[in-house]
Parts: structure tokens; sequence; C-alpha cells
């Protein structure tokens, strides 16, 4: 049975996202559909019920002026089945006209590849890259003890700590890896309608965290390290607080960011 959820369906679903690591970013963007945070970034959830298995699917859509720039991720409950996963996909397909114009697709492994063979054979599209990451979650236990951390930190006299300005949307686009003259326009949407921190020196910012279109930190903090990052990828595995995102078995997940334009 394939369908879509309804606000009180979503609202009925969430607990769910929310007791499963590697439905972090599920949860926070079904948090952020329920608030009606991002009115130009809504989201359409889909759930595909087949074979003792869930598949969801969540279309986010982008009504930002002079830009089509969807995001679309898929997350399984059980084991992966390809016909399954393909005809979730094809449904969506005659519901939302704008899947063939994602610029993201974030899934694990085994779905992105099926993912990416969809977009292949019904679009005709190639990703321009993909970046395979390790998850890792900060459990709501650890918040206390890093905001005893955060209580008793002093910082030298001409640096500052606080929320990105909007006048920073510029600088801090402009220093994302992954950034494009477009995505100035989410980047300023992001620091205008969530919450986010940096770190000033003499009132330029020097660092700073947003929440991701795709549901990254924020509500249930989650990271995504990239594989090719071995030193930071370390640090994450060996820090107290982080955990690694698993299945049930407790397997370790690779999630695939494929980015196309």
């Amino acid at each position: 049975m394939f369908y879509k959820l309804s606000t009180q369906q979503l609202k009925e679903v969430l607990p769910f996202f929310k007791s499963k690591p590697k439905f972090a970013l599920f949860a926070n963007a079904a948090t952020f559909e329920i608030e009606k945070r991002l009115p130009s970034h809504p989201c359409d959830f889909y759930c595909l019920e087949v074979n003792d298995s869930k598949y969801f699917y969540v279309f986010r859509h982008d009504f930002i002026p002079d830009t089509c720039r969807p995001i679309l991720m898929i997350g399984s409950d059980q084991s992966v089945n390809e016909n399954d996963v393909i005809y979730g996909l094809e449904q969506i397909k005659s519901v939302e006209p704008d899947l063939g114009n994602i610029e993201l697709l974030v899934a694990t492994s085994a779905l992105s590849a099926l993912g990416r063979k969809f977009f292949i054979d019904h679009f005709k599209r190639s990703e321009d890259y993909n970046v395979a990451c390790n998850n890792f979650c900060l459990p709501s236990s650890a918040q206390a003890e890093i905001q005893k951390n955060i209580d008793g930190m002093t910082l030298p006299s001409d640096f500052s700590i606080g929320s990105t300005r909007f006048s920073d949307s510029e600088i801090v686009n402009s220093t994302w890896k992954f950034a494009t003259p477009e995505t100035i326009l989410q980047t300023k949407e992001i620091i205008q309608r969530l919450p986010t921190s940096c770190i000033h020196h003499k009132d330029k910012p020097v660092a700073f965290e947003m929440i991701g279109l795709h549901g990254q930190e924020g509500i249930q903090v989650v990271k995504s390290i990239e594989l090719a990052n071995v030193e930071v990828l370390k640090r994450s595995r060996s820090h107290p607080l982080w955990e690694i995102v698993t299945d049930d078995n407790g397997d370790e997940l690779v999630f695939d960011y494929t980015h196309y334009h």
C-alpha cells in the first residue's frame, strides 16, 4: 500500500522517526513540516507498506524564486527490496512533477544505488558526484553536559559566539564546500528561519553551524562525515558523546549524498 501521509499521520509517525537514529533526518524534516518552519521548502511524506517492510520517501520542494532544487530522502525500516523501492519511486513520479529536477538524493547506500538507477532510467539523469558519509548522532542525554561546557566557556575579548547574522550570508555561502551561486538564496532562507550558531572574530564570522534543508542538526542533532575525511571521522569515532548511526543489527550505515545539477 502506497500513500501520502497527512499532517496527523506525520505526527503519529514522528515518535518512530525519533526512536531510530537512522531516521533522524526524517524526524527533523517532519518537525519542520509540522511547525511550518520552511514555507518556501515544504515537504511531502510518502510511505510504502509492502512485505512487512515500510519505505519512507520525503520530497522537499523548493519554491524560492528562480530556482527549482528539490531534495529527495529515502529510508527503510527493514531490508531493501529493489522492486519495492522502484515501485515507490514510480508512484511519486506520478504525483510529483518536479521529481526529475532534484538537486540532492539522501539515502543509505543500498537505497541510494536503486534511486540513482531510477533517475538514470526514468529521467536520463546521472549524478554529478556522490559523497559517501557516516552519520553521527548526539544523544539527548549529552545535552546537559554540552550546555555545562558552554556556560563555563570563556572566549578571548575579540571573539564572540551567537547566531549567524543575515549579513553573514555571502561569507557563509562562499566558504561552504558544496555551494553554488544559486545556494545563496537557500543560505539566506536557513539563516532567517532556522537556528544557527556562529563564532565571530572582530565582528567577522570565522566558524558556523547551520541546519541543512534535508534535516541535519538542530532538532535531533546529527552530522555527516565524509568517508574521505579520515581525521575528522577518526575523532568522531573516538569522541565520548558522538555515536555512529547503525542499523538495527548494529552494523554501521553509509549514507550517500548524491548531487545533481
